[in-house]
């Protein structure tokens, strides 16, 4: 009960006692809703102040109707008729009457209401308990009689009749149309009348509560469905759950759901009830169906259900290898006798680096099968073997790594081109090996044919093109590139048959140029050869983002300053950028911004890791409490990997919106070990947190 009271207070309270005091706007006044049936028209009304409410609740209220149309046509002259005058709230022995039954549906309304009206204190809920109603106990206390008494009146139809706030209209007809009217009795203050146009004609039968749907984990369920299509029409929710295959439903709660409200005063789109399911592998049923606040219950919606499944764990015992004659690599492998059971299908898995990207090699296998034979292993093997369980969710192994010996060299590299633009940049590509081992490229170049080519690549690169630096005002006025391909094992190629490329004539100024730039922790780190022009000034460094037009100064540095490097420590990971090195002389003339060096931090998906993560044993209250601190905004989930003494750590529980879990599933006298790991808003992750290792 007090649950549903501070979730009211919490939008309603707080909301109108304060921004209404400060609305200059604000009138005093009553709204009435009106629900037509075919042969009555129920009607409900309330004030929107406090103290109109004490004054009403005194002198009662005035209920008119007019008839305004009858057979589809206008009268010349509505017909009067008052309904009833001196609407009140009943006395208060009615109320101590009503309340001697406990066991009645509406008894905690009807307390709630009665305290409101008649109650010599108004007691909420404890201030030191609950935080969040701090700010409630700022309201003056009729403010707060008034929120109660109108948040009761909504939950029970029998509420707001006994508060002079309901009315049954059964004298209508079906061809009439009617303005009620409804103020309060004998006020000499000037208020807002409420009015309500209707009749029989606008009745519709209520519609049933949307978007029912239900999950389980475990023996956890969570009923979800949506509250804000509906919001004007229901106010609450009864939830069902049957046990018998839908022949028969039961509440899983005694109080109904309330509609609530968000932070900012709007209705969230769902609803959720959570609910403890009796058994594993067995369907439940769930419905559900809405409260008006004419005390009227809605239709049920549709039967969704769920059903939990078992939880557990695969875990692998032994992975082993056997390279045959053939050069086949042959994987066998264990599982543990507990997780086996539930295995349903096993794939294996391969890549050419411990944390490349694995792709199936096996097809899917029986969920019996402890081998397989890769007839076409690469020279450098990782191997992971997946596990799909029952309830269709995947375990892997630790890669196992298995190398082919190999002593062939690749072919040399082929298609070799290039161009020299006129800030002396050369752009070499070439066609990629056809072998699958390839590990990267050297290139060489030389001023000359006859002469030696020296390796210009301080170590291989992976990409099938290169960006050298010449310069463009030497003796010669051709250059010569060759190209070697590395595999794996660092067996070279010969070296192709060589580029040659003639150096650009140009008037322009000679622009610095770019000699090697580098991706490091902290950004991208950009080296650059001065101009050699002799009335060089100054040097401007720009950056853009890829196939954007627009770009940004990030430095501008004086030749005599002589700075030939730069880290830019501002790039996002995963966005291409290109640079640009420009001069200008004592003219102010710059060189062109024609040629750009494009560079790109990966994205390797590391975040920060969490911080002050601890572990404690609560043994009086039976339970290890694990307690961390995101280390950004941006996490939205923290992962939990468990392992009791003696066995590997595997997935434990995934954990959203919270900064501790308490695992109650311990055993004394154990040794547990937890390691924790954040997940962020674009799927990235943190590395491991250390081991945490507690005795319970």
């Amino acid at each position: 009960m007090k649950h549903l009271i501070a979730l009211f207070l919490l939008s309603l309270c707080i909301s109108n006692a304060f921004s209404q005091e400060n609305d200059a706007e604000f009138k005093r006044g009553v709204a009435i809703l009106a629900s037509p049936k075919k042969d009555k028209v129920l009607l409900r009304w309330a004030p929107n102040h406090h103290i109109l409410w004490k004054q009403a609740s005194t002198n009662g209220y005035t209920l008119e109707r007019f008839v305004l149309y009858r057979d589809g046509k206008q009268l010349p002259q509505p017909e009067y008729k008052l309904l009833q005058e001196g609407i009140k709230v009943n006395k208060e022995a009615w109320w101590e009457n009503a309340m001697q039954d406990s066991l009645v549906a509406d008894y905690d309304w009807l307390c709630v209401a009665a305290q409101a009206i008649y109650g010599k204190e108004f007691e909420m809920i404890d201030e030191k308990q609950n935080p969040m109603m701090q700010m409630v106990y700022k309201t003056r206390e009729q403010e707060n009689r008034f929120s109660f008494a109108m948040f009761a009146a909504d939950q029970s139809a029998r509420v707001s009749k006994a508060m002079g706030l309901n009315y049954t209209d059964t004298d209508i007809r079906e061809n009439e149309m009617y303005l009620y009217r409804v103020y309060p009795t004998h006020l000499t203050v000037e208020v807002d009348t409420g009015y309500v146009y209707t009749g029989a004609a606008d009745y519709q039968p209520l519609q049933k509560p949307l978007g029912l749907h239900a999950k389980a984990d475990g023996k956890r369920a969570l009923i979800v469905w949506n509250q804000f299509l509906l919001s004007t029409t229901y106010n609450a929710y009864m939830v069902e759950r049957s046990d018998d295959g839908g022949n028969s439903f039961h509440s899983i709660s005694e109080s109904p759901m309330v509609l609530t409200y968000g932070d900012d005063g709007d209705i969230p789109m769902d609803m959720m009830k959570p609910d403890s399911l009796p058994e594993l592998l067995k369907e439940y049923q769930y419905r559900i169906y809405g409260r008006t606040a004419f005390g009227e219950a809605g239709p049920y919606s549709d039967v969704v259900s769920a059903m939990g499944k078992p939880q557990y764990q695969i875990g692998y015992e032994d992975l082993d290898q056997q390279i045959n004659d053939n050069g086949e690599v042959e994987i066998r492998w264990k599982l543990d006798s507990v997780g086996e059971q539930y295995v349903k299908n096993m794939q294996v898995l391969r890549a050419g680096s411990s944390t490349g990207n694995f792709k199936d090699v096996s097809g899917e296998l029986n969920g019996k099968a402890r081998s397989f034979v890769d007839m076409e292993p690469l020279s450098t093997n990782y191997y992971k073997i997946k596990a799909t369980g029952v309830n269709d969710d995947n375990f892997y192994s630790v890669p196992l790594l298995v190398q082919l010996q190999d002593s062939i060299p690749p072919a040399p590299p082929v298609n070799l081109q290039g161009r020299i633009d006129s800030t002396g940049l050369v752009h070499l590509s070439w066609d990629a090996g056809q072998e699958k081992d390839i590990n990267g490229y050297r290139v060489f170049r030389s001023n000359f044919m006859i002469d030696e080519f020296s390796q210009i690549t301080k170590v291989h690169t992976r990409d099938t093109f290169f960006v050298d630096s010449i310069d463009l005002y030497n003796l010669t006025p051709k250059i010569y590139y060759k190209v070697v391909a590395v595999d794996q094992r660092f067996n070279q190629s010969e070296l192709s048959e060589a580029l040659l490329l003639q150096k650009p004539d140009t008037i322009s100024p000679v622009p610095p140029i770019f000699s090697n730039y580098e991706i490091t922790d902290e950004g991208i780190s950009l080296s650059w050869v001065h101009s050699f022009s002799v009335d060089t000034q100054y040097e401007k460094l720009l950056r853009k983002e890829k196939d954007k037009e627009s770009c940004d100064t990030l430095a501008r540095f004086s030749i005599t300053d002589s700075i030939n490097s730069y880290l830019d420590r501002s790039p996002k990971k995963g966005i291409a950028y290109q640079y640009c090195i420009l001069a200008e002389d004592a003219g102010k003339n710059q060189s062109p911004a024609e040629k750009w060096l494009q560079a790109e931090i990966a994205d390797d998906g590391f975040r920060p890791e969490l911080k002050a993560v601890q572990a404690e044993a609560k043994i009086n209250e039976g339970h290890v409490l694990l307690t961390w601190k995101a280390a950004d905004k941006d996490v939205v989930q923290v992962n939990i990997y468990r392992a009791a003494e003696g066995k590997e750590l595997i997935f434990y529980r995934l954990i959203q919106n919270k900064s501790e879990f308490k695992d109650a599933d311990v055993e004394l006298n154990t040794h547990y070990q937890y390691r924790l790991q954040a997940v962020y808003k674009d799927g990235g992750k943190s590395p491991f947190t250390e081991l945490l290792q507690i005795q319970y």
